[in-house]
Parts: structure tokens; C-alpha cells; sequence
């Protein structure tokens, strides 16, 4: 075969014969020559890798409250919209949401992601967690048997009798304990307080076990569902409202309107107001960029398709309880709302894109100069080592030339002879080839001085 190329096939050939590995010779010193620099170029790669956080790999761990809540509802709902996206969602069992927002502040846990109803009582946060903001309001539901009970409070009606106020340590539990402070006459006999939990106080509400239960969640609970559908239960209205907001800030008031469970046989006969309180998602500030936008998305995914659940007007997710800051994702989100590359590309790689979107428009502003300048450079260094090569080869010639006996001149000789040799291995672009071979043709003029002073040196 010719060495020159006559066709593409040959071409190919020739390239990878010849020039192929002339050039992996050339990339290889010139690395190591300027190998300081891409230590130096590496180390802040891998930092801005750090910095953004673009290699990890995690997972988020949200409590799995209790069976029949709609807070496992919402967590089951999240990690279906993970999972459709690429993301990982471990969901932890946890016995009520208030165990999930315990665990949440030990070290030990595995959680990193939590529901946590506003009022609920998180230490000192010391930049530890951060919110991503309410996902929905969470009701407080007090069903009882009997005849219809007003006033300041279901106590009056309710002394002597058998309530669960949800287990011990639950919001619920501790938010009733709360309002039975506020509320309770004086010289009214107590309440029987049992602490069920909510599908066994149902349970025992419907058999007529218990007289009365109390909890706090969210419409989609299949246990508010069915003791909503019993005919034999009545819901307390909390005529006083604003006072009890008033005390409690962290609570809020919801209008349930006459007919809102069943309008054709109006139930509730009368419009009722509840005390709410909201749910947050709480994180771990540490959370990755990803799985937060993931929890924004799932969040408001859920609020989209769970238009029953009572909402005062609020669209969800909301920055309501302003007890935990929130992460900066979702000070994003609710400032800037979803940015547009979310419906082009998977959560994790537009998360990535959205946070390094101004590196990317720089490296696209610039990278064509930098590009075309690092090409020049490497010729210019190319150019430079061979005018280097001159130099050392002047001053081979001028040592050459004050030589005083045969043994100086002889070390010299074999000097330049392998300095010719070093040269020969050399790789030479294109670009360079003319000085490459006027640095040949000065062996043959150093040859002469050596000849001269051969001469002088026999005289």
C-alpha cells in the first residue's frame, strides 16, 4: 500500500499508522510537562463537582405514618411520582407523623425528610433543617355520638365521657391537651382520655365502644372517610374559632360547607368550622438539589389530583409556616416557579442543568476562544521547544569551538550526537516542520565546528 492516502480507507490507515500515535506521543509530554497545571485544573474541577454536588447518589427516607392516614397516602403518592422519574424514595415506618418528626432530629434515624405539622415542637434547628413548604392543611376532626353539642368546646357535652385524643406523643394527642387547657370550664367533670390510635379509635367509635375521638388529618384518611359516611356520628363545630386562633397561632380556621360531603341529602346539614393546622415537608438542609425538586414536584403532582381536600383558596404547595426557613430550591420554586428545562429532561439532570445554567452559558460564551487559543497553543509550545533546541544547540557549538583537548571535545561529540538523537523522537506538527528542519540542518553546522576545532586541536 502507498503511504499516501489515495482514498478514505487509506486515509483512515495512514492517519492511525502515522500520525495517530505521533499525537498521543505529543499530548503525553506535553501533560507531563505542564503537569503541575492539570493537577492544579483537576483540583478545581473536582471541587466545583463538590461544590455543586453533581456526582451524589442519594436517597431520600420520608416517615410511612400510620395505615389509613392520608399522610401515608401522600408518601405512597410521592414515591410513585420518584420512581416515574428516575428518583429513589425509601419510605420509612414511623407509628404517628409526630414519631416521623422526632426521628427526624436524631442522628441515629434514617429519616432525612419528614411531614411536620406546624406547632409541632422541633429543637433548635442551627441550620439543620430547612422547609420546602406546606403541602396542605391538616383538620382536627372531633366525631362524636349523642345529640348535637355547641359552645366554646365539645367538653361541656363530653364530661364523664369516653375520648382518644390519638396515642401518646402524637400532635393530635398533645394539640387536644392543648385546647382542653383553653376550653374546660371550671367545675365540669373531665373527659375519660383514652390515647388510640386513629383506626382503633374508629374502629371503636363505630361500635359504639367509645363516645368520641379526635384527630388531625387530612380528608383523604380512609379513616376520616369512614366516619364521615356514618349516619350515627356528628362533627363538632368550633363556634369560637378566632379566639382559639388567636391562642394558638399555629392554627387555622377552615369552613366546611352545609352539603360538602353529600349534597344531594346535605350532609352536613349546617355549615362547620374546624381548627386546622398545616403540614410541612421538612429536610435535612444537606438534602440533594434532585430529591428536593422531586419533593416540589410530588407535592404539587398530589395537590392537583386531591382537589377534595379542603383548602381555603390556598394553592399547594405554599410557604405557610414560617417557623423553618426555607431551602433554597424552594425559595426558587416559589419565587420563580418550575424552571421550563423540568419538561425537557429527567428531575435529577434539570436540577443539575438549573443550578449550573450560567457555568454552561459561560463555557458556550467562551469556549469556542478558548478552544481555537488552546489549538494555537499547542503549536506555539511546539514552536517553542524547537527555538529552545536552537539555543541548546549554540551553546553545544560555542563550548564546541573553545574546546582545549580531545577528551572535552569527544564528551561534546557524544553530547550532541544524542542530542540529535532526542531530537529524531521528537513529534512535529505540521505547522513546525520548517523550523523543525532548519534545527537539522544547524547539526550539520555544529558538525563543522567540530571538525574546525578538530583541526585546531591536532595542530
Amino acid at each position: 500500500m502507498s503511504k499516501h492516502p489515495e482514498n478514505f480507507v487509506q486515509e483512515l490507515f495512514y492517519y492511525f499508522r502515522y500520525e495517530f500515535g505521533d499525537e498521543l506521543k505529543s499530548f503525553s509530554k506535553w501533560v507531563r510537562y505542564y503537569l503541575i497545571l492539570w493537577i492544579a485544573a483537576g483540583a478545581a474541577i473536582l471541587g466545583l463537582f463538590a461544590y455543586l454536588d453533581i456526582g451524589t447518589n442519594s436517597t431520600a427516607v420520608l416517615g410511612y405514618a400510620q395505615s389509613r392516614s392520608s399522610y401515608r397516602d401522600i408518601a405512597e403518592s410521592y414515591e410513585r411520582f420518584f420512581e416515574k422519574d428516575g428518583l429513589h424514595l425509601d419510605l420509612a415506618d414511623v407509628s404517628h407523623i409526630g414519631d416521623s418528626a422526632d426521628q427526624l432530629q436524631r442522628d441515629s434515624a434514617p429519616l432525612n425528610a419528614s411531614f411536620v405539622l406546624a406547632g409541632s415542637m422541633i429543637e433548635a434547628n442551627n441550620g439543620r433543617y430547612q422547609s420546602l413548604g406546606s403541602i396542605k392543611f391538616a383538620p382536627g376532626w372531633f366525631f362524636y355520638r349523642g345529640p348535637t353539642i355547641s359552645g366554646p368546646g365539645p367538653f361541656v357535652g363530653m364530661a364523664g365521657k369516653r375520648v382518644s385524643i390519638g396515642p401518646a406523643g402524637s400532635f393530635s394527642n398533645r394539640f387536644m391537651r392543648e385546647l382542653y387547657a383553653l376550653a374546660k370550664p371550671p367545675g365540669v367533670g373531665d373527659i375519660q382520655i383514652l390515647e388510640l390510635t386513629d383506626t382503633d379509635a374508629a374502629v371503636a367509635l363505630l361500635k359504639g365502644d367509645i363516645d368520641a375521638m379526635w384527630t388531625v388529618d387530612g380528608i383523604a384518611s380512609e379513616n376520616i372517610k369512614q366516619l364521615i359516611a356514618s349516619p350515627d356520628l356528628q362533627l363538632f363545630s368550633w363556634q369560637l374559632a378566632d379566639a382559639y386562633v388567636e391562642k394558638l397561632p399555629y392554627l387555622s380556621k377552615l369552613k366546611l360547607p352545609a352539603g360538602y360531603f353529600d349534597i344531594g341529602n346535605t350532609r352536613p346539614p349546617t355549615d362547620l368550622t374546624l381548627l386546622s393546622t398545616t403540614v410541612t415537608l421538612l429536610i435535612e438542609a444537606d438534602l440533594h438539589p434532585a430529591l428536593q425538586w422531586g419533593f416540589l414536584l410530588a407535592a404539587r403532582d398530589y395537590q392537583s389530583s386531591h382537589y377534595d381536600d379542603l383548602s381555603a383558596g390556598v394553592t399547594f404547595p405554599t410557604y405557610l409556616d414560617k417557623s423553618v426557613p426555607l431551602s433554597p430550591v424552594a425559595e426558587r420554586y416559589f419565587n420563580d416557579g418550575v424552571p421550563t428545562i423540568f419538561s425537557y429532561l429527567p428531575i435529577f439532570y434539570a436540577s443539575l442543568v438549573e443550578r449550573i445554567w450560567i457555568w454552561l452559558l459561560g463555557a458556550f460564551l467562551l469556549g469556542y476562544p478558548i478552544f481555537h487559543t488552546f489549538m494555537h497553543y499547542r503549536e506555539f509550545h511546539a514552536r517553542w521547544n524547537i527555538m529552545h533546541n536552537f539555543e541548546r544547540l549554540r551553546s553545544y557549538e560555542e563550548r564546541v569551538v573553545e574546546a582545549q583537548d580531545e577528551d572535552e571535545l569527544n564528551e561534546l561529540v557524544s553530547s550532541i550526537n544524542a542530542f540529535e538523537a532526542e531530537i529524531l523522537g521528537h513529534w512535529v506538527a505540521e505547522e513546525n516542520l520548517k523550523d523543525y528542519y532548519l534545527l537539522r540542518a544547524a547539526f550539520g553546522r555544529a558538525r563543522e565546528a567540530i571538525a574546525f576545532t578538530q583541526k585546531r586541536l591536532a595542530q
